[in-house]
């Protein structure tokens, strides 16, 4: 079995790490309104066990750790300071945490009997945190204080007992973090990849219908509401059943591959490009004038006309026919736009393929 590698989680990009990261603080912040007053109501609960092992200062124990509490629980919520959600757990824990560490230190054999429950603490770092760095941050001065007091509140034999047991539960809780980061990233990853699997082609990777379909209407609001030009052009390989034909279907998704990558190689980053149909293409071409659309077809069909494919029986080149078609009044919606989009396409097969001709309700003749 493949082990785990902790140090180094799937890789993501900058984008998704952003954004995984932005999940984290949203969940966090969700959860810190009811997780924040139950740590806290925890840490006063304690007094109980303060009462048994040292009645003598449980008292004074008792109002440290309301102090720290209620100095803490301002990060409970949203502050005015407009602390991250990461942010106000780290103060929630170094004051929570340092009520804990400084009763102990003032109850008789308090770290004797209250090591695991500061040990314990530790554990909720793993879970708030999402780098090393910020985990370690988080720790520090809660960490400090814990070993100033231990060092000069208990023999020396115990000082180093309860240090050793300290580290190892933040070692512990260190590769917890790391786990947990480890599988959220996969998981993130899984999630990209699925969606990727939905909204593409499997031959070649182009948008599938459903997809290209959603850009559209997308891109088709955004135009309408900002006044922008936008175009569409309908590609279609010219003869292709003739190239399965002759030559077989593997030559024909090598052919049908090859035009999708040329293609999107001579589209904008803006532009997206998606396959309706077995040989049938269509870009979406936002922010584009007619002559600007028509430029951008006759590239694609001349990019086309210069490839060649190598076959076991030979060379072979093939060329695409486009039809295009403006965003207008006389169409306002995906539906209308593709339909004439098509009825150009219709019309070049009509004059000999391998040309572009944009949809006019007054056809222009050639």
């Amino acid at each position: 079995m493949r082990a785990l590698n902790l140090f180094n989680s799937p890789s993501l990009s900058k984008q998704t790490e952003r954004e995984l990261i932005a999940d984290h603080e949203a969940e966090i912040g969700v959860l810190l309104p009811v997780l924040g007053p139950l740590f806290g109501f925890g840490v006063i609960l304690f007094s109980v066990w303060d009462l048994l092992i040292d009645p003598l200062y449980a008292s004074t124990a008792l109002l440290i750790r309301i102090g720290l509490v209620l100095l803490g629980s301002i990060a409970y919520l949203p502050t005015a300071l407009r602390w991250t959600a990461t942010q106000r757990c780290g103060y929630i824990y170094l004051t929570h945490a340092s009520a804990i560490i400084i009763c102990e230190y003032i109850l008789k054999n308090g770290f004797l009997y209250g090591l695991a429950g500061v040990s314990a603490c530790v554990f909720t770092v793993s879970m708030i945190t999402f780098r090393i760095r910020t985990f370690f941050l988080v720790l520090f001065f809660p960490t400090l204080i814990f070993i100033f007091l231990t060092a000069i509140g208990t023999p020396l034999l115990t000082f180093i007992n309860g240090l050793m047991l300290y580290c190892f539960s933040v070692f512990l809780a260190c590769i917890l973090m790391l786990v947990m980061r480890s599988l959220r990233r996969k998981a993130v990853l899984l999630e990209k990849e699925l969606l990727h699997i939905s909204r593409h082609d499997s031959l070649t990777g182009a948008c599938n219908r459903r997809y290209l379909t959603e850009l559209a209407e997308r891109e088709i609001a955004l135009t309408e509401r900002h006044g922008r030009p936008m175009a569409i052009a309908m590609l279609d390989i010219d003869h292709f059943k003739l190239v399965n034909d002759t030559y077989g279907h593997d030559v024909g998704d090598e052919v049908i591959k090859l035009c999708v990558k040329t293609c999107v190689s001579e589209l904008r980053e803006i532009d997206h490009f998606g396959r309706i149909g077995g040989e049938e293409f269509v870009c979406i071409l936002p922010e584009t004038t007619r002559d600007e659309a028509l430029l951008c077809a006759e590239r694609l069909r001349l990019s086309i006309e210069a490839l060649c494919v190598e076959t076991p029986q030979g060379k072979i080149r093939f060329t695409i026919s486009i039809g295009v078609a403006l965003l207008d009044p006389n169409h306002t919606d995906w539906s209308a736009l593709l339909k004439a989009a098509d009825e150009a396409l219709y019309q070049v097969k009509g004059r000999g393929r391998n040309r572009v001709l944009l949809w006019e309700a007054t056809p222009v003749h050639d």
